[in-house]
């Protein structure tokens, strides 16, 4: 007997086979259209015409995010945009809105969890204008409030049938890095990290898909199902299930490609988010103690080029990476960079690109020209991010 997220994910590779002749039905007014996974928003409901509940009222978050965008660029700009003074560029154009709602933390189905409530207040530790400062506390901040409120108010969910997922996000247009620790505390600093561009207003593709397991933990991915999740309306899944048939362990300290590493979503539409369900998602315990640790699968071709040309560039990172951030020690272990190189090495090179150096997301994640959600970009400086590129490229050059 199969359980219920199996019978799940099986209605779904039933539901996607039978859509075209949904659809020619649907046309022809046979049938009604197909409920999808998960109700929508609820609340705000209104009545039409006719007496009939018409649904929820639904508007849309970037309506109000551009009441208040001059403001937010006046207040925040000089940081928070590309290049900015803060390594946070969540105000990044040409797309501000796109920019501010993908930011991990910004937005969340309880507002006063938002980074915005949450840190950027008095006594919070930001180091910028505040958002109850008293030239932001009675103009900018109450419209912040309100459109935190209402983004919180688009969220949808899939149902717990459909296994453990990651809850809805908005994607950056750009390089994304979703870390799978809230599915519990043995994923804690693994992550799916993907490349998304907007080619049309329906289709989103989604490139480089890498599954990315810690240093001491590997882990078993069946069935992946990423779905969309459109404003205001049902959950859509993937209309091919692209990812079928995916059954793959990865060793730990072995970063690899999720599935066929691209997928193109035609049920697209502007403003949606995207989750992640799997059918089954469960750590694999390494074959020894050392898996993972620059051993003979994972070490690297040429210690002796990471010594010469990226140990002392990565000095930077140990402020995270070196230990004093959990999930960034998980995500890539850098503590053995001062005491054993080729430990270090092994751990680093899974997230670099042998064949393309400067396409590493080594680089994608701290320059200080992207918006990549990373928390260090070299203070904003372009000249300091070059040197630290140009010579830990040399070793990663060597790798290939």
């Amino acid at each position: 007997m199969m359980k219920p997220k199996q019978q799940y994910f099986r209605a779904i590779a039933i539901g996607l086979g039978a859509l075209a002749a949904l659809a020619s039905a649907i046309a022809a007014g046979c049938v009604e259209a197909p409920s999808g996974l998960a109700p929508g928003p609820t609340g705000g409901g209104n009545v039409s015409d006719a007496g009939v509940e018409a649904g929820p009222v639904i508007i849309n978050g970037r309506d109000l995010f551009d009441s208040m965008q001059a403001d937010l660029m006046s207040a925040c700009g000089l940081c928070h945009d590309v290049a900015g003074l803060a390594d946070t560029p969540f105000l990044a154009g040409p797309d501000r809105y796109q920019s501010f709602v993908s930011w991990p933390g910004i937005v969340s189905t309880q507002p006063e969890n938002s980074l915005l409530l949450t840190y950027a207040m008095s006594g919070k530790g930001h180091s910028g204008t505040n958002l109850d400062s008293a030239s932001l506390k009675d103009t900018l901040l109450p419209k912040v409030k309100a459109w935190l409120a209402q983004e919180a108010q688009n969220f949808t969910q899939p149902p717990p049938a459909a296994g453990p997922y990651i809850d809805p996000f908005a994607p950056i247009m750009g390089f994304n890095a979703i870390y799978l620790g809230a599915l519990g505390a043995e994923f804690e600093g693994m992550a799916v990290t993907f490349q998304a561009e907007l080619l049309a207003e329906t289709t989103l593709e989604l490139t480089n898909i890498e599954l990315h397991p810690t240093s001491k933990t590997g882990l078993k991915i069946v069935h992946p199902l990423w779905v969309v999740h459109p404003l205001g309306k049902d959950p859509n899944p993937d209309p091919v299930d692209s990812f079928s048939n995916v059954d793959t362990i990865y060793a730990a300290g072995e970063s690899g490609e999720l599935g066929p590493g691209t997928l193109v979503l035609v049920n697209w539409s502007r403003d949606a988010k995207l989750s992640l369900a799997f059918e089954t998602i469960e750590k694999y315990e390494p074959a020894s103690p050392d898996a993972g640790d620059g051993g003979p699968t994972g070490g690297c071709k040429d210690v002796a080029s990471f010594d010469a040309n990226a140990r002392q560039p990565l000095q930077v990172c140990l402020n995270c990476h070196g230990g004093g951030n959990g999930q960034a020690v998980a995500a890539v272990d850098m503590t053995a960079l001062s005491s054993d190189s080729a430990k270090a090495c092994g751990q680093i090179k899974n997230r670099v690109n042998p064949n393309d150096p400067p396409a590493s997301q080594l680089f994608i994640t701290t320059n200080p020209d992207g918006n990549a959600a990373h928390p260090f970009k070299f203070g904003g400086q372009s000249g300091a991010f070059n040197t630290f590129r140009n010579s830990v490229s040399i070793w990663i050059a060597a790798e290939k």
